[in-house]
């Protein structure tokens, strides 16, 4: 029994493990790609430093913002508020059945908005690009304290 225990703890703090570090390896990517492609300066400048005629296209910049910010709030809705300030224990679909639905159109609208945005600099490597990065953000969410 004693060896049963031993064994299912072993194999749940490997899982954990294996959960941490891949989010760490999305996190990683996503960073050595920002790093590589100027992310910081293009946002900031609308431009990449070593080809100034390429422009970030600003409208579809700030929808993908807009769309992002929009996918944050729900899911703070649905992670702090729902779960641990009014502890609702039913599932977010029964309580809240149109927040997923939302969540997901504000995330798909924010990842096609950057890729328009980051097109004319990047053009067809804005896809992947953005999909890393998103990820990448994405997984930051392991590591926050709960």
């Amino acid at each position: 029994v004693e060896a049963e225990l031993a064994q299912t703890r072993l194999q749940a703090w490997l899982d954990f493990t294996w959960r941490k570090l891949n989010a760490l390896l999305w996190i990683t990517v996503a960073a050595g790609i920002a790093i590589f492609v100027d992310l910081v300066p293009v946002v900031q400048n609308g431009y990449p430093p070593a080809r100034p005629h390429r422009h970030l296209d600003r409208f579809f910049f700030n929808v993908g913002i807009a769309g992002f910010v929009g996918w944050l709030i729900i899911a703070a809705y649905l992670i702090i508020w729902l779960k641990y300030i009014k502890k609702i224990k039913a599932e977010w679909e029964e309580y809240s059945p149109k927040a997923i639905p939302i969540a997901t159109i504000c995330a798909v609208g924010s990842l096609v908005a950057f890729c328009a945005a980051f097109w004319p600099i990047w053009s067809g490597f804005s896809i992947p690009i953005v999909f890393f990065l998103f990820l990448g953000l994405l997984n930051t969410a392991h590591f926050v304290p709960v």
